[in-house]
């Protein structure tokens, strides 16, 4: 669990230095949407991994109910977000749905690599 937190921190460290030369084209709210997602990222590593330990086919039902209920929760965010302030919605959806895909593919990757060696 230390190692996959250090590991989120240097993305987030690149993520952050990456968003002040790209804060053109990113909403306002983009250190909050990075934050939200690292604090989302450490908790749903930390449940998978217990979810892993008690039994592999609990791990794959949480892991698939936690997908659709996080994707049902973050298209009603962004939707909320572009009904109530138009003028930035675009740029919110663009920055919400970007640090979504970079954080979910760093978690599935750390989770299926993990997956990998206790096989071998």
């Amino acid at each position: 669990m230390n190692k996959f937190i250090k590991q989120l921190c240097i993305l987030t460290l690149i993520l952050i230095v990456a968003s002040i030369f790209a804060r053109n084209i990113l909403t306002i709210w983009w250190p909050a949407i990075m934050g939200f997602f690292f604090i989302v990222s450490i908790v749903m590593f930390y449940l998978s991994e217990k979810a892993k330990q008690k039994d592999m086919r609990k791990f794959a039902n949480f892991y698939m109910a936690s997908t659709v209920i996080k994707m049902v929760v973050y298209l009603s965010i962004i939707f909320f977000y572009v009904i109530n302030f138009k003028e930035d919605g675009k740029r919110f959806a663009i920055t919400f749905l970007a640090f979504y895909l970079i954080y979910s593919v760093f978690e599935t990757y750390k989770l299926t690599k993990k997956d990998k060696k206790s096989y071998e």
